[in-house]
């Protein structure tokens, strides 16, 4: 905003505040005027006019009539006249406002604004009957003098600001008048002067006197700086002319270095690649590289390494190898300094991984100008190692399948012999046959007497007890082989309770599992299930195995004596399934490892006593060969124990 704006601005503001500090002070004093002079003179008025009135006449219409045009004055909101016994006998008031005096007066109890005054009615000379006024007055300005207040202000405003325009106008004239004068002499001076020649400024107006001198110094110091930008201009061109024959020997050194930053830019650019494909491809690998020094700190490792060792990958960087693996403290090869070839010991535990594992380890020595002196890799062979034992084992199962089934062929064999002898023995003894009877006879031995003879003895129980022993071992060894016969994804129609009762056979034949005879409940009404049988009892058997081997490490830990070992194997129909559970009144399974039961080689047993693969085994073939569901639950059997539950859910409908 402009200077004189603002004082523009000043002087409408205190004009402003001047009119409106007036008018207050007006109303003020006008109030004043109202209530201490206006009010009292118009109420002892009305009275001296009301005791007139009753001196004359005492008309009660004409004093009525006067009541009502007092009441309507603007300072007189209330009137009425009151007898000697105070009792009102006439009363008038303004419409717009509410009635205060009450029919019977009592002046000790009037407030300040209600007037009373007493009024002789007859002549002095005569007996006085005296009256009362009682006037309640306005104090307060009426609204029109308020409304001609408001209105004169505005009109004075109005005026004011159009003669505090004028004087604006008249002043911005006077004050511009010096500036254009001194304008219209600056631009005279400079079309009159070259710009060789100095500006000299005069003026006899003494309110620009000082801007001229000013300004006159000023153009004397741009005067001498000019010549001096001339003399440096001379000096700066004969600097330019050195600078460029520099230049152009610098554009050429430049140039010379453009092309080095280049190729020294791409070099970086590849090592930096190199690096990073490096790195990525040590991250990649599933080993753990260690890059250690002479003495043994790690100069480098990949991320696999800090996995292991639950650390990032450069928090390994300067630490010792042995604080970080204890296991490689006795291993030589870490102390040959003169080692030339790559070196390898197999099979070592690692406890200080996580999870602990089994691995290689492998030492290449690195060349003697490298940071590093060796590098160290750890394979992890742990899988590696189960699987050999896993193959170990099952070739050496597969030799004892084999050789169980040429020991069931040979045993076979025989045991027929035996059980068709059973019977040309019988047919020898018996009475009826006619070659029996004529050997009798010729022998003079009563063929009743043989047979009183035999049934004397108990040859024919003998006889049976060979017989059902026979077929029993002839039963064994007919499972055995049906078991051992590898028929892999031949489906076929299968009897559950026939399947239950074959796989019970088979387990009758293993001395861990003679001592406890699972109990069975098969329903009746079981549908036939399309199935391999002998995978189903593949699961079955190791189902009942756990179970056993469960019981028997619970009955070596509890001194519960009122505890018995039981195994329970149920069969039941469901809508589309048939379920098939094993269960068992053990420890059941820990919770840390219900989620984990069937995942490949894990186990709770101790080492060498499982592999970790009879349940995966059986739930791959339930749920991939099968489309069924083997389910882990807890069993109810006993309130000691929680026992196991596993369920085998097969479809009747493939």
């Amino acid at each position: 905003m402009l200077a004189r704006q603002k004082a523009m601005l000043a002087t409408v503001l205190a004009t402003v505040l001047i009119i409106a500090l007036t008018t207050l002070a007006y109303i003020a004093a006008a109030d004043r005027v109202g209530r201490k002079h206006l009010a009292p003179e118009i109420s002892d008025t009305f009275s001296d006019l009301i005791q007139i009135e009753l001196l004359q006449r005492q008309d009660e219409h004409t004093l009525r009539m006067m009541l009502n045009n007092m009441a309507q004055h603007y300072q007189v909101n209330e009137i009425a006249l009151y007898n000697e016994n105070y009792e009102r006998i006439l009363h008038s008031y303004s419409s717009d406002h509410r009635p205060q005096l009450k029919p019977a007066l009592d002046e000790n109890t009037l407030p300040p604004y209600i007037t009373t005054y007493r009024i002789d009615s007859t002549p002095a000379e005569q007996k006085t009957t005296q009256f009362t006024l009682a006037i309640v007055s306005e104090l307060s300005l009426p609204t029109f003098f308020f409304l001609d207040t408001l209105t004169t202000t505005l009109f004075v405003v109005s005026a004011s600001a159009l003669i505090i325009f004028f004087l604006y106008l008249v002043i911005r004239h006077w004050q511009r008048q010096p500036y254009r004068e001194l304008l219209n002499e600056v631009q005279n001076n400079h079309n009159k002067n070259s710009s060789e020649e100095n500006i000299q400024l005069n003026s006899q107006d003494p309110d620009t006197e000082e801007l001229i001198q000013a300004l006159n110094d000023l153009f004397w110091l741009r005067d001498q700086r000019t010549q001096h930008l001339k003399n440096a201009h001379n000096q700066a061109e004969s600097a330019r002319l050195r600078a460029t024959r520099l230049s152009d020997e610098t554009r050429v050194t430049n140039e010379n270095l453009a092309r080095e930053i280049s190729v020294r830019r791409g070099i970086e650019v590849q090592l930096k690649n190199m690096q990073s494909l490096l790195d990525g491809i040590l991250n990649a690998m599933p080993s753990a590289i260690f890059a250690v020094d002479h003495q043994l700190r790690v100069v480098q490792g990949n991320q696999q390494a800090g996995d292991w060792l639950t650390t990032e990958p450069n928090q390994l960087v300067g630490r010792h190898l042995l604080q970080l693996l204890p296991e490689l403290e006795h291993q030589s090869l870490l102390d040959n300094t003169n080692l030339k070839q790559p070196e390898k010991t197999e099979r070592l535990s690692f406890t200080s991984f996580s999870p602990s594992i089994i691995a290689d380890l492998l030492v290449y020595p690195l060349p003697d100008d490298q940071q590093a002196h060796l590098v160290i890799r750890i394979d992890d062979v742990t899988q590696r190692q189960r699987m050999e034992e896993i193959m170990v084992q099952t070739e050496k199962m597969m030799s004892v399948g084999g050789l169980a089934a040429g020991m069931a062929h040979e045993i076979n064999n025989p045991l027929g012999a035996i059980l068709q002898n059973i019977q040309n023995i019988r047919r020898r003894l018996s009475t009826e046959l006619n070659a029996n009877q004529q050997a009798a006879e010729a022998l003079s031995i009563p063929v009743e007497k043989i047979g009183q003879y035999v049934e004397q003895r108990g040859v024919n129980q003998f006889l049976d007890h060979i017989q059902s022993a026979g077929e029993r071992a002839a039963n064994i060894i007919a499972s055995m082989l049906r078991f051992s016969r590898n028929d892999h994804l031949q489906k076929r129609e299968t009897d559950i309770a026939e399947l239950i009762d074959t796989t019970l056979t088979v387990a009758g034949t293993d001395t861990e599992l003679k001592q406890t005879q699972p109990v069975t409940d098969i329903a009746s009404n079981l549908p036939a299930v399309i199935c391999v049988p002998s995978e189903i009892e593949q699961v079955l058997l190791n189902l009942i195995k756990n179970a056993k081997q469960a019981l028997d490490s619970f009955a070596t830990e509890t001194n519960d004596k009122n505890w018995q070992a039981s195994i329970l194997i149920q069969a039941t129909a469901h809508d589309d399934y048939v379920c098939i559970a094993v269960e068992d009144n053990g420890p059941g399974v820990p919770a840390e490892a219900v989620s984990h039961i069937f995942e490949p080689f894990y186990t709770t047993k101790e080492v060498g006593e499982g592999t970790g693969l009879g349940l995966s085994v059986s739930y791959f073939i339930i749920t991939a060969h099968h489309n069924g569901k083997l389910v882990h639950k807890t069993s109810g059997l006993s309130a000691n124990a929680p026992g196991s539950r596993f369920e085998i859910w097969l479809p009747t409908d493939l």
